[in-house]
């Protein structure tokens, strides 16, 4: 039934254009609803809770943009998702010890990468930081750039 698509480009570009429309509006709605389950599941850590916990050497941080954003700057201490050889390696022992993962800012989804890495490793105290690299910068805060 499909052998026919594959056959003639038409009818193959024609194909993909007609799935194309329907699925960028499923995915607007499936995206609303990944949000809501992760946000549930994860809940968000405010700057101040998580400043206070960065301080006190209580917290084990991953971010999860892109190796380029994060060489560009990260939270002190973070270690990148993109390196995830070496952040298995770097993974505190205790599965319930505090979890925050974060990446650009609210409007960045890319976080769901490393709520979900941790969550596999078994890690059961997982927090997201929805401000990101964009409200740490407005909170007058500074970014590392050396690798942790």
């Amino acid at each position: 039934m499909f052998g026919a698509w594959f056959r003639d480009p038409r009818i193959l570009a024609c194909a993909m254009v007609m799935f194309s429309s329907v699925s960028s509006a499923c995915d607007e709605s499936s995206m609303e609803e990944k949000l809501a389950a992760y946000n549930q599941h994860y809940p968000a850590i405010s700057y101040p809770t998580l400043r206070k916990a960065m301080d006190a050497g209580e917290v084990f941080i991953i971010d999860s943009n892109k190796a380029e954003t994060y060489s560009k700057g990260h939270l002190p201490g973070a270690h990148s998702l993109a390196e995830r050889t070496t952040l298995e390696t770097r993974l505190p022992v205790l599965k319930s010890y505090p979890i925050v993962v974060y990446c650009g800012g609210p409007q960045c989804y890319s976080w769901f990468s490393g709520a979900d890495f941790a969550a596999a490793h078994g890690y059961t105290n997982i927090m997201h930081y929805k401000g990101g690299l964009k409200d740490w910068k407005e909170q007058g805060d500074t970014l590392s750039t050396g690798k942790n």
